[in-house]
């Protein structure tokens, strides 16, 4: 007997494809030097504040277009995965295995935003604290391992910003996911 794969060929190509644009959105375009341009400081600000497009947008529409449990999760691991092939997470190299963080930081909103996805303010609250989950653990693990805090005068502002941005991404995919829905019925 054939076992037959949960995830169809399209819907795979759908959780691969939004994961890359999530990856390259991270890796290519030069979020630390526009947040540092406001004189904002790190660790992680464009996490913060940018990471419902950077991030939260994608994983949102990969779960919301293929409308099946596990594929926000997937594109999250999917997307730490890419990232972490083309650089170290956060460029920290010691201990060798610190990128971890970032597969647990985003698995864990990948997580939260499947859970949090079963009614319309469920989904833009679960999107803005997926984004302060990974935000959060990206934080201590910095902290811990090189000894950088966030100012305890820009957490208020980051954290806030972090579930705002969140919910904003979620926001994005439903309206997104509303015109492929549109257009795309079956």
């Amino acid at each position: 007997m054939k076992r037959k794969s949960y995830f169809t060929l399209c819907e795979w190509t759908i959780i691969v494809s939004l994961a890359i644009v999530s990856a390259l959105i991270n890796t290519y375009i030069p979020i630390k030097s526009i947040i540092g341009h406001f004189d904002i400081p790190g660790p992680a600000a464009g996490m913060a504040l940018l990471g419902g497009a950077i991030f939260v947008l994608w994983i949102s529409l990969a779960h919301q277009i293929t409308r099946k449990k596990y594929s926000g999760i997937i594109t999250s691991v999917i997307i730490a995965s890419i990232c972490l092939f083309i650089h170290p997470w956060y460029g920290v190299i010691s201990p060798s295995w610190f990128s971890l963080y970032g597969i647990v930081g985003l698995g864990c909103m990948g997580v939260i935003i499947e859970l949090m996805s079963r009614s319309y303010w469920r989904r833009i609250i679960g999107g803005g604290v997926g984004n302060l989950s990974c935000l959060l653990i990206t934080w201590i693990a910095i902290g811990f391992h090189t000894g950088t805090w966030v100012s305890m005068k820009w957490a208020p502002f980051l954290i806030l910003g972090a579930i705002i941005s969140g919910s904003i991404g979620v926001l994005a995919a439903q309206g997104i996911t509303r015109i492929v829905w549109a257009r795309h019925p079956d």
